[in-house]
């Protein structure tokens, strides 16, 4: 085979390919969301603390814990 006929043979490859990606791309359907059990219980189901934390820090008022045990004597 001559480099013009491989040339040729590669550039056809590419085009068709190039083609069929674009026909896919095109055709390309979503699959329609179906309600699973899942989804549907999920739906129905409401947060009881409505999105409010507790507040869990034992040391809200006192900036170090270790000053009640330890008193720096360099201080």
């Amino acid at each position: 085979m001559s480099r013009k006929n491989i040339v040729f043979i590669v550039v056809g490859i590419l085009v068709i390919v190039a083609v069929g990606l674009w026909f896919w791309l095109k055709n390309k359907q979503t699959p329609e969301k179906t309600p699973t059990l899942g989804g549907q219980i999920s739906e129905t189901l409401q947060n009881p603390i409505g999105g409010k934390v507790p507040e869990t820090n034992p040391f809200k008022n006192q900036k170090n814990p270790f000053d009640v045990i330890y008193q720096n004597p360099f201080k």
